[in-house]
């Protein structure tokens, strides 16, 4: 019996950013509910509301169900695992989402040129804010991607990002050692952008590899302290 599976795109993105791994889950016989959400003009409940409600009407309470989130979207499976325990069936994946924070929202939200623009979601997402103190981390099997490519020319937040962190090794937009969960199940490092890593053809093998098997492969585990 395959699973049913729910993605979560990232703050400012659309489920097409989702579209190559709903494309590759489907291809493998899962059901697959690629949720979108407005994160420029919503709160986080709001945001959760929403969702709650478009995931308690598609899915079969008889088969177990997944999530993978991107980075926001990571934030949100928390809460909606936390919310109903009853979806604790599954496996879980985050792709550089920031669990502990990220300094670059700090950064956003301290200079004008940016403060302006960004969405109210972003006081979520610094370091210690309220949402990430309190909300529980999935009790589920839980793997984590991060990415190490920390620049972008494509990417305007991307070139800050050094400036927002002193440089600390992350994917342009979330540091690293910021990705990681006390509870996850299994954490790797890829060579990948934040804004690109779900459009890269080896994560969303490891994405299936681990929805399948509980863990990654071995290609990309770390193999030293430097991430923790």
């Amino acid at each position: 019996m395959k699973a049913q599976v729910v993605l979560l795109h990232g703050m400012a993105r659309s489920p097409r950013s989702m579209k190559k791994l709903r494309q590759k889950l489907q291809a493998e016989g899962y059901s697959v509910l690629n949720l979108g959400y407005n994160s420029l003009r919503h709160s986080y409940q709001e945001i959760l509301s929403s969702l709650e409600t478009q995931i308690s009407s598609w899915l079969d309470a008889s088969k177990p169900i997944h999530f993978v989130g991107h980075s926001f979207g990571g934030i949100l499976i928390r809460g909606l695992l936390h919310k109903h325990p009853e979806w604790n069936t599954g496996r879980c994946v985050m792709l550089g989402s920031p669990n502990k924070g990220t300094q670059t929202a700090s950064f956003m939200l301290t200079h004008w040129w940016f403060k302006h623009f960004v969405p109210q979601i972003t006081a979520d997402l610094i370091p210690d804010s309220e949402l990430l103190q309190t909300l529980p981390e999935p009790e589920v099997e839980t793997g984590i991607i991060a990415g190490n490519v920390n620049f972008s020319l494509v990417i305007p937040v991307s070139w800050y990002y050094k400036k927002a962190t002193k440089n600390a090794p992350g994917d342009g937009v979330v540091e690293l050692i910021n990705t990681q969960c006390s509870k996850m199940t299994d954490f790797i490092i890829m060579p990948v952008h934040h804004s690109f890593m779900t459009w890269d053809k080896s994560l969303l093998e490891q994405v299936l590899h681990f929805l399948q098997h509980g863990h990654f492969t071995e290609e990309y585990q770390p193999v030293n302290d430097e991430h923790s």
